[in-house]
C-alpha cells in the first residue's frame, strides 16, 4: 500500500507530540508499505513554497518552505500555493491513502484535493483545530472556551487579528471547516474526551474512531525506584514552555517547597529571566531535547508534572513517563484526567489551582515513601506495532 502522511511539522525540525507520534507511526508502517511524508519547514533564507525531497531515516519526505506566520483569519486555513504543491506531489506518487496529522500552516483544501485524486482520507485528531482555529479551545486571555459558536469564535478572532472581521466571516470559516470534515473518511481520536467533543459538535459518530497513540516502547526502560523518608525528590516538566502548558502555576507551586528539585526540559530562550522570578532555588532549566534522548531525560525525574490549563488531548509525555514507571501529577480535565488515575499511578489536581498543585508536591516532598505505593505500569501504554496494525486495517476498510 502506498501511504502519504501529511503533517504541519516533522522531525528533526519539529519534535512536539504530534510530530513525534507521526514519525513513529511512519517508521512502523514503512515495514510493509511505501510511505511518503508531506510537511513544511520555515527557512527564511529560501523563497516561500520552494521544496526539496529527502530520505529521512528511510522515509521519503517532501518539505515545503513556508516561513511566514503573519496570518489573517483566512490564511489560518487556506493557502492556494500549498494546494498546488500538494496536488503536484499527489500526481507524482499516486498514493492509495492520505493520512493527515494536522493541516495548520498548510491548507484545509488538501482533503478535497486528495479525494478528487481518488485517495481515501484518514485524519488523526491531535487537538480541536478542525473546530477551533486556535486549536486548544482556549481564549486569548487563557480562559477555557465554553465551545465553538459563531459568537465565541468571533470574540477570539477580534482579539487575535488586526484586520476587521465580522460574524459573516466567522460563519464562512466555520462552514468551510465542516465541509473539510465531510471530505474525510475517518477521524481517529486518541482520547474519549476529544472524540466526544467532535461528536457533540456535529461530527457523524460513524466517522469517529477511538485509537490511542502507539509508542516505540523499546526506547524507554522502566526505572522503578524505592523511596526512603529522607529521599530528595526531583520533579520534572517536559514540553513546550508556553503559558497554556501551566508553567507559571508549576513554578509558583514549586517555589514554596524546600528540599526538592524542579527540572524544566523544554526550550526557554529569552523567557528565562521572566520565569526565574517565580522561584529562586532548586530549579534547573535543562533546555530542549530530541525525543530519541528521552530515556536519559526520564532518568533524571522522579515525578512528572503536567499542569496544562487547556484540555489537552492525550499527552505523549504522560504515557512516556508511565513507560519509565514514573508517576504523574496532572490537571483534572480533558485527556490528562483520562490517562492518570488519582492515587493509583499519579495524582490529579484542580486545573489552574496553584495551591492544589503545591499541596500534592509538598506531600510528596514530606513523605516520599507514598510514591512506593503507586502502581505505575507500562501496560497501559499501547505499542506502535499494535497501533500501526490497527491503522492499516482502517486503511483497508476505506479503500
Amino acid at each position: 500500500m502506498r501511504i502519504l502522511m501529511v503533517i504541519h511539522g516533522f522531525p528533526p525540525f519539529y519534535m512536539a507530540g504530534s510530530e513525534v507520534y507521526t514519525y513513529n507511526l511512519c517508521q512502523e508502517l514503512t515495514k510493509n508499505n511505501e510511505v511518503y511524508v508531506f510537511t513544511r519547514i520555515e527557512n527564511p533564507y529560501e523563497d516561500s513554497y520552494t521544496y526539496y525531497d529527502e530520505d529521512y531515516h528511510g522515509l521519503k519526505v517532501r518539505r515545503v518552505n513556508k516561513p511566514q506566520r503573519d496570518y489573517t483569519l483566512t490564511d489560518k486555513y487556506l493557502d492556494p500555493k500549498i494546494d498546488a504543491v500538494f496536488e503536484a506531489f499527489l500526481e507524482e506518487i499516486d498514493p492509495d491513502v492520505v493520512h493527515i496529522g494536522h493541516l495548520s500552516h498548510l491548507s484545509t483544501n488538501l482533503p478535497e484535493i486528495a479525494r478528487k485524486k481518488g485517495c481515501s482520507v484518514i485524519y488523526t485528531l491531535h487537538d480541536f483545530w478542525l473546530k477551533c482555529y486556535r486549536g486548544q479551545l482556549i481564549k486569548p486571555d487563557l480562559q477555557i472556551c465554553p465551545g465553538p459558536s459563531d459568537e465565541n469564535c468571533l470574540d477570539c478572532v477580534k482579539r487575535t487579528f488586526k484586520d476587521k472581521w465580522d460574524i459573516e466571516d466567522v460563519k464562512v470559516y466555520r462552514k468551510h471547516m465542516d465541509d473539510v470534515i465531510s471530505q474525510i473518511d475517518l477521524l481517529l481520536s486518541p482520547s474519549h474526551f476529544l472524540l466526544d467533543f467532535y461528536k457533540n459538535n456535529g461530527v457523524d459518530d460513524k466517522k469517529l474512531v477511538f485509537s490511542k497513540y502507539g509508542f516505540n516502547k523499546s526506547i524507554i526502560l522502566p526505572k522503578k525506584k524505592n523511596y526512603e523518608n529522607d529521599s530528595k525528590i526531583s520533579f520534572g516538566f517536559m514540553g513546550r514552555v508556553i503559558p497554556v502548558k501551566g508553567i507559571k502555576i508549576l513554578l509558583e507551586a514549586f517555589g514554596e517547597l524546600e528540599r526538592s528539585e524542579l527540572h524544566i526540559f523544554g526550550s526557554v530562550g529569552g523567557q528565562k529571566v521572566f520565569l526565574e522570578k517565580y522561584v529562586d532555588k532548586n530549579i534547573f532549566f535543562d533546555g530542549s531535547f530530541d525525543n530519541w534522548e528521552i530515556n536519559k531525560v526520564l532518568e533524571r525525574i522522579d515525578v512528572l508534572v503536567v499542569p496544562s490549563i487547556w484540555y489537552e488531548n492525550s499527552p505523549l509525555v504522560i504515557q512516556e513517563a508511565f513507560m519509565a514507571s514514573i508517576p504523574v501529577i496532572t490537571s483534572d480535565i480533558g485527556g490528562m484526567a483520562e490517562l492518570v488515575e488519582n492515587g493509583i499511578d499519579g495524582f490529579t489536581f484542580d486545573t489552574g489551582n496553584k495551591d492544589a498543585l503545591k499541596s500534592i508536591m509538598k506531600r510528596i516532598e514530606d513523605e516520599p515513601t507514598i510514591l512506593n505505593g503507586l502502581n505505575v505500569s507500562s501496560t497501559k501504554v499501547r505499542s506502535i506495532q499494535d497501533d500501526a496494525a490497527f491503522v492499516q486495517e482502517l486503511y483497508r476498510e476505506v479503500l
